[in-house]
């Protein structure tokens, strides 16, 4: 049968132990009849029956747990013989137990009808005493040889059993034991091997070390590269402070006046210096002051925005690991599940309907594990975008309380990089006004030199002035566009304001929601939920509960511990909302 994507086909040999399960297990009965000297009769016929049915059953009951460790990974056959026979000794003994002793007394009637109810008990309970001791006794060393056998043909490549070999040794096995191999396969085991092996390999490797959400944070601030640059922003402002004293160019020269056979005003060198600004270095250096103020505030702005979605890379690597560990456990738990469904439809128990809805939920529940690990591996990598590059870090198990507490302070939103870069940009934009306006201001000039007059020297020359843009267009009109940029910043900076506190107080209002809903999950719900997904399986393993009973259960703690999770991120989600409102 094919369910999904797991294919379970009973082997041939299961039937072969079937059908030769009726003269093979007859044996302990026969000897019990010949011991107390009963003839065959029908009664004695039907007895035969119940312990072919018995004594098959008991085979498969302990193979199967031997080839479940198998797909387990416990390689040594000795360890599985040893851990399958420990496990199932207890149905083994109490089935025959119940037989035996619930045969006694047909055994031994003497009442009306005796005759019919002896020959039937007494083949029973002669069948059981010698069944049970060899399922217990020869049956593991029938698996012995035989696994031995297998393993030594897989790795000499030779391939297959020989199917005459392997029906002879059925055969000596039913006549010792009354019982049966039953090399079933646990379906989710199967495909648990089948998981995403190279996702797990990451998640697991060794060089990924838990940090915690506030060392996160601290290695995002030192290495983060918009932080490195605002930084060596405010090194470039700090460099240009040197624009705000102009003291123009200088010139240096020679010429002559007047000059004629050999007679004139000759310059032998002058020096000047023209357009020395004055008068603007007072508004240059309030305008470059402003400019690293701005600078100052922007980083300040991008720490606390980093800082921010830090956190929040953080809590969804948290989340997703959560989730990783949640389905880790249920998947664990669909796989004994799977195994004690499996044993039920081998023993006919349940029907094939009930089987198959089982084995889809399991391999649902593995399907979503494996999303899992692949989704937490991707939320590694980006919050690992913003740390080292050199070092894989993953989320620590728990949460701080000093890592998500409110901080508990009068700070308002006047205080907030926001606004305060909103402020700057307009003090940025009122300077850029006034050192606009400072190049309308008058610009100074100086030159001296010496000079020879009519070949004679020792004379010298000197001239100083003032330059006044009177007709200078584009002076005036980048006066008039910083003007205008200033009423800009100003406006802007009023609906930054107003938009700042609308998302303030909606943050403050997320926040109080999404705590007292995680609360509320954090210390009723949950709790609950964990219980009750621990206790689902326990019970159906007792009989306490039907397959749809658990499969209820297990989907209703699934969702409460969902829910959780989900309300658990908005929660965090809010939290350092509101902590980047308060910085």
């Amino acid at each position: 049968a094919t369910i999904g994507q797991t294919h379970h086909r009973w082997p041939p040999r299961e039937s072969l132990c079937k059908s030769l399960a009726i003269p093979l297990a007859a044996i302990g009965g026969v000897f019990a009849l010949w011991l107390r000297d009963m003839p065959f009769s029908i009664s004695a016929g039907v007895g035969f029956i119940v312990l072919f049915g018995v004594a098959v059953l008991n085979g498969l009951v302990l193979i199967n747990r031997f080839n479940s460790l198998k797909e387990e990974g416990v390689i040594s056959i000795k360890d599985r013989i040893f851990q399958g026979s420990k496990e199932r000794i207890r149905p083994i003994m109490l089935t025959a137990t119940t037989d035996i002793f619930g045969f006694l007394p047909m055994a031994f009637s003497t009442s009306a009808g005796a005759e019919v109810q002896q020959p039937l008990a007494t083949v029973v309970i002669g069948g059981m005493l010698t069944a049970t001791l060899l399922t217990l006794v020869v049956l593991p060393v029938l698996y012995t040889f035989i696994e031995k056998r297998r393993e030594r043909k897989e790795q000499n490549k030779i391939g297959s059993f020989n199917p005459q070999g392997l029906t002879t040794i059925l055969i000596v096995g039913f006549m010792l034991g009354g019982t049966a191999f039953a090399p079933a396969q646990s379906a989710v085991e199967g495909r648990a091997q089948q998981s995403q092996a190279p996702v797990q390999d990451l998640i697991a490797k060794d060089s990924i070390t838990p940090i915690t959400l506030s060392r996160a944070v601290e290695i995002a601030k030192e290495n983060y590269p918009v932080l490195k640059a605002s930084q060596l922003e405010i090194e470039r402002q700090n460099a240009l402070t040197g624009n705000a004293y102009d003291y123009g160019s200088t010139q240096v020269f020679t010429g002559g006046e007047e000059v004629a056979d050999g007679q004139g005003i000759y310059t032998l060198i002058g020096i000047g210096q023209q357009n020395i600004d004055l008068l603007g270095i007072g508004a240059k250096k309030r305008l470059q002051q402003q400019r690293i103020q701005l600078a100052e505030t922007a980083l300040d702005l991008s720490e606390i925005q980093i800082e921010r979605e830090v956190k929040k890379a953080w809590s969804e690597a948290f989340q997703a690991k959560k989730k990783f560990v949640l389905y880790r456990e249920l998947d664990s738990i669909y796989d004994q599940f799977a195994q004690s469904v499996e044993l039920n439809y081998e023993v006919e128990a349940i029907s094939r309907l009930e089987y198959a809805a089982a084995r889809n939920q399991a391999l649902q529940i593995n399907n979503k594990f494996q999303q899992a690990e692949t989704d937490y591996f991707i939320a590694l990598q980006k919050l690992n975008l913003w740390l080292t590059p050199d070092a894989m870090y993953g989320v620590s198990d728990e949460l701080g309380a000093s890592e998500i507490s409110i901080l508990e302070s009068n700070n308002t939103l006047n205080d907030h990089p926001e606004l305060s870069l909103s402020r700057k940009r307009i003090d940025e934009a009122q300077a850029s006004y006034d050192a606009a306006r400072a190049n309308l201001l008058p610009q100074f000039n100086l030159q001296g030199g010496l000079q020879r007059v009519n070949g004679d020297s020792g004379f010298y020359t000197y001239q100083a002035g003032i330059s006044i843009p009177l007709f200078s267009g584009p002076v005036r009109s980048r006066a008039k566009a910083a003007k205008l940029d200033a009423q800009i910043a100003e406006t802007n900076a009023a609906f930054k304001q107003r938009e700042l506190q609308s998302q303030f107080i909606q943050a403050q209002q997320n926040y109080a929601r999404w705590r007292d809903t995680w609360f509320f999950y954090k210390t009723e719900a949950l709790p609950l939920a964990i219980d009750q997904r621990k206790g689902a399986l326990l019970a159906y393993k007792e009989g306490a509960l039907d397959y749809a009973a658990f499969t209820q259960i297990i989907r209703d703690a699934i969702q409460t511990e969902m829910d959780a999770l989900d309300a658990l991120d908005k929660y965090l989600e809010a939290l350092f909302d509101l902590q980047y409102f308060q910085n």
